[in-house]
């Protein structure tokens, strides 16, 4: 009886959807020059060697790997590949074989309070990442239902901690309170105060960090993981301890590093300053900036004239 052929490494991530084109590659290296993530959160990140690693059937030292777990399948470097290479979708094949082998996710996910969650849904609705699930289980003879989130789908966007109604979900670093500490700013006379809630992706070199950094205390930046992770409480909340305005710069159309960010943040905004216009308060006092891949500088003018924009009004 002729034995059964053992899958390679290769064999496997084939035969899981997305991963069936990575031998496809040939290591041009344009996918590490389009992402981010190297120059702003892994060194180590490098998709090329991960599909190198698969080839040589170097299961362990895959699954360790950085790239396994960082890729957030913005596929911004996918319009750049020039053998059409989805490699969201290869390195999301790897990422699922490490799971089964029971390799954990080491990034910062969010968390439910159970004591909290309505099992409204909302969130499982709001994740681009399908983390979020509903579930149902007994509390103390009742059967109640509950959000529940699967940390090996989870990229820590933030985008569920704004979007839950009542708090019940919260990622270290970025919680409501955490955020809501630093709407602080000391007032100035004669100068406006801005609060500036910026996507750790939306500025791509370290030079618009620094030209940010560079203003005077009038101006408290403030670092969110995506500009999706902004509740419109948050603005409120600034407005209502007397800052004189809110900027919120996120990723252009197109580029967000989690998938739809952007627009989630663009629809709140909007829906924020409709009301304001309905509370016939001051236009302008709250904006949302998209900042795109080739915008370097640009945060400099649109900080500017928000600041000239307020003191206007201020004077």
């Amino acid at each position: 009886m002729e034995s059964e052929k053992v899958l390679t490494f290769a064999d496997q991530v084939r035969a899981i959807p997305g991963g069936e084109h990575f031998d496809v590659c040939y290591s041009c290296g344009t996918c590490v020059s389009k992402c981010m993530i190297q120059q702003k959160l892994e060194p180590e990140y490098n998709p090329r060697r991960l599909l190198r690693m698969v080839n040589m059937d170097m299961r362990e030292e895959a699954f360790d790997s950085p790239t396994t777990w960082l890729c957030s399948a913005c596929d911004l470097c996918y319009p750049a590949c020039p053998q059409e290479i989805h490699i969201s979708g290869v390195i999301g094949a790897v990422k699922q074989l490490a799971v089964e082998a029971g390799y954990k996710s080491p990034l910062e996910t969010v968390v439910v309070d159970e004591s909290l969650c309505s099992g409204c849904g909302i969130c499982v609705m709001t994740c681009p990442y399908e983390a979020p699930r509903l579930i149902e289980k007994e509390v103390n003879g009742v059967m109640d239902r509950f959000s529940e989130v699967d940390e090996e789908k989870c990229m820590g966007c933030g985008m569920c901690v704004a979007a839950c109604p009542i708090g019940a979900i919260a990622r270290p670093g970025v919680s409501n309170a955490e955020v809501a500490s630093q709407i602080k700013i000391k007032k100035h006379k004669g100068l406006p105060t801005l609060a500036v809630f910026v996507c750790d992706w939306s500025l791509r070199v370290d030079e618009d960090l620094d030209i940010l950094e560079s203003y005077p205390d009038n101006v408290r930046v403030i670092h969110i993981p995506c500009s999706g992770r902004i509740d419109p409480q948050m603005a409120l909340m600034g407005l209502r301890s007397g800052i004189d305005g809110v900027m919120v710069c996120g990723c252009a159309p197109d580029e967000c590093h989690f998938k739809r960010g952007n627009y989630v943040s663009t629809c709140k905004i909007s829906l924020l300053d409709r009301m304001l216009g309905q509370m016939d308060l001051a236009d302008g006092r709250v904006r949302f900036v998209q900042i795109g891949t080739q915008d370097r500088g640009r945060i400099r003018h649109e900080v500017d004239a928000m600041l000239s924009s307020l003191q206007e009004e201020v004077a």
